[in-house]
């Protein structure tokens, strides 16, 4: 008679009685899982599970040829941020304060942090035409208060007691290590005056002192909902 099948069990040529497929393949794949969990894992495998997003934790540095990979998983907040446009009513928040500037009697001051009329200003350039619409780092910029007078440097003093836009009105908007994008809401800038030097708040006052980039000399640009 022909021999049973192994589907079903039965006898070998031996004697003995041959174990059912199914087992066998449970066995076969028990083996496999027990060579895998038998793998070490490396330094790599253990600080992925600390990952909070695709491309692993701000302080993992990707292998050499997989960076090109991770980094393509980021999406910046940065570039979800508004572009700022010519026009644009802009709040000032000097970084060091925690407060924005505003203007009272003429005066530069940055006293509470507050997005009311007398902190806003107008932000606005010479250039026109539908290419220069933007702001970007590196324009030469105004600022115009809500008196209509403009943002403007008279020795060490920053006042605001024109309307006219000559060079003593002007800024050079400073972004360190900017990209070749438009300004956007959020950024710090640097606003450096035609002596060569920046604004900044001391005290509560604003002058134009140093040519320095540091804390007292560091505005984020904000619009009107960014009040924290």
């Amino acid at each position: 008679p022909p021999p049973p099948s192994p589907r079903l069990g039965g006898v070998s040529e031996m004697g003995a009685a041959s174990p059912p497929l199914l087992v066998l393949l449970l066995s076969a794949v028990g083996d496999f899982a027990s060579l895998v969990g038998a793998i070490p894992l490396t330094q790599q495998d253990l600080l992925a599970k600390g990952w909070t997003s695709w491309g692993g934790p701000k302080d993992y540095t990707p292998p050499l040829g997989v960076a090109e990979v991770t980094s393509t998983a980021h999406v910046t907040s940065e570039a979800l941020r508004p572009v700022v446009h010519r026009g644009d009513t802009i709040f000032l928040l000097h970084e060091m304060t925690r407060r924005n500037v505003d203007v009272d009697g003429g005066k530069i001051r940055a006293r509470r942090r507050l997005h009311g009329a007398r902190q806003a200003f107008v932000i606005e350039k010479l250039e026109h035409g539908a290419m220069c619409g933007n702001i970007y780092p590196g324009d030469r910029v105004f600022l115009r208060a809500n008196t209509g007078m403009q943002l403007e440097v008279h020795g060490e003093a920053v006042l605001a007691q024109r309307s006219i836009r000559g060079p003593q009105q002007a800024f050079t908007l400073e972004v360190p290590g900017a990209g070749p994008g438009p300004l956007r809401i959020g950024t710090t800038i640097y606003l450096r005056s035609h002596t060569g030097k920046h604004v900044e708040i001391f005290g509560s006052s604003a002058k134009a002192r140093f040519d320095n980039q540091g804390g007292l000399q560091a505005f984020r640009v904000e619009k009107a909902e960014d009040v924290n």
